[in-house]
């Protein structure tokens, strides 16, 4: 039952991407501001879910924030990101309640997400949803830096498009101060907007594919070549940790790889229409191209692999959206919004199926720090 609230709220921005295409003006406007008061409401005021909590509850709470001295202080001596340590004391000196922190994030972060689907996407549900049912979740509830450091780099892609540096590169160093993973957004400026021909395309897709197929091994070997050189202690090291690793192998070859084969198969299908209906789509099939290519080049490392293919899930929450608009014939979108909805509810249900994940909410009945960390800690594998 951990997983009712989400799937319900999946289910709801469903709902309400339907109602948006047949919707007046007026309706539209109203049927946005809904979906954004949902996500709000649903993220904004959680009370201690999934994983990040176990850090930065702590952190927030010792934090000193009653002056600039004392700031500074809290900032330098935390072992995180300093645009994140100064949005913790900010957040603090405000209002000394990590649950007001985690409603300020979610504000941020809305206001990026919409931002940056504002440009590209009219059915703003429509957009959620996807967002929910593609990583949103894990984003929203497991990666608090990742999510707030990816969402300003979606918006510097504009700044990618138009070709323009110093506000990409500015944004990109902005997001690297809340996390630093967003230093791989900084040689895409190079490429990502670049058309490749289809044949390209095809040709990476199917490499990735076969390659993940065969379970080819390229960076253990090289690992352990490289601390060969180092002494055995490395050695002994890089070996126990591949080791450890090689169990998640054959989760690659499941439900989602599938999915991802069907999805790059659509891009094949519908690579100049998608171009034709959006010309920044460019940049998301790219975009998929590497999310895709990510999964295959690291499959040896789980935590390796789904954390880089995490940077360019975006491109999931455009695409699938403009597929809906390559389909000629109704029965095929709904066949497809088909495949949406029962991929969704399926995907969401395996992600939030444990007692880590119980929801609960703050303007209800939130269970305290100690309560949920009793329930992580008796269900850490859950």
């Amino acid at each position: 039952m951990y997983s009712v609230a989400y799937i319900i709220l999946f289910l709801l921005y469903a709902v309400m991407a339907l109602l948006y295409r047949y919707a007046s003006d007026y309706g539209k406007t109203w049927i946005k501001a809904t979906s954004i008061l949902v996500f709000v409401l649903f993220f904004g005021f959680r009370g201690f879910i999934g994983d990040d909590w176990l850090i930065y509850y702590p952190v927030f709470d010792d934090m000193y924030s009653d002056n600039a001295i004392n700031i500074f202080a809290s900032i330098t001596m935390s072992d995180l990101e300093p645009g994140f340590g100064f949005l913790q004391a900010f957040c603090k000196l405000i209002y000394p309640n990590y649950h007001f922190f985690i409603f300020v994030c979610c504000l941020l972060q809305c206001a990026l997400l919409y931002n940056f689907f504002r440009k590209r996407i009219d059915n703003l549900p429509l957009a959620f949803m996807v967002f929910v049912c593609m990583s949103g979740i894990e984003l929203e509830l497991n990666l608090l830096r990742n999510s707030i450091s990816l969402f300003i780099c979606l918006n510097a892609l504009n700044y990618l498009k138009e070709r323009k540096p110093l506000p990409y590169f500015g944004l990109c160093l902005l997001a690297m101060t809340i996390h630093v993973s967003s230093v791989i957004f900084i040689p895409l400026y190079f490429f990502l907007h670049k058309r490749l021909p289809r044949l390209v395309y095809i040709g990476i897709f199917v490499f990735s594919a076969v390659f993940l197929l065969a379970q080819v091994n390229f960076i253990g070997p090289i690992l352990l070549y490289i601390a060969s050189f180092l002494g055995d202690f490395y050695v002994e090291l890089v070996r126990n940790y591949i080791e450890g690793e090689m169990t998640a192998i054959q989760g690659f070859l499941s439900v989602g790889f599938l999915e991802r084969l069907f999805t790059g198969f659509l891009i094949i299908c519908y690579y100049d229409r998608l171009v034709k209906i959006n010309r920044d789509n460019i940049m998301f099939i790219n975009a998929f191209l590497l999310y895709f290519l990510s999964f295959a080049l690291f499959r040896e490392f789980e935590v390796a692999s789904r954390r880089i293919a995490l940077l360019f899930v975006f491109s999931y929450w455009i695409l699938w959206c403009d597929l809906f608009k390559c389909f000629m014939y109704r029965g095929n979108k709904m066949l497809y919004a088909l495949f949406v909805v029962c991929y969704g509810v399926l995907k969401i249900h395996s992600l939030t199926n444990g007692p880590k994940m119980e929801y609960d909410n703050v303007l209800f009945n939130v269970k305290s720090y100690e309560e949920r960390y009793t329930i992580y800690m008796m269900n850490k594998k859950n």
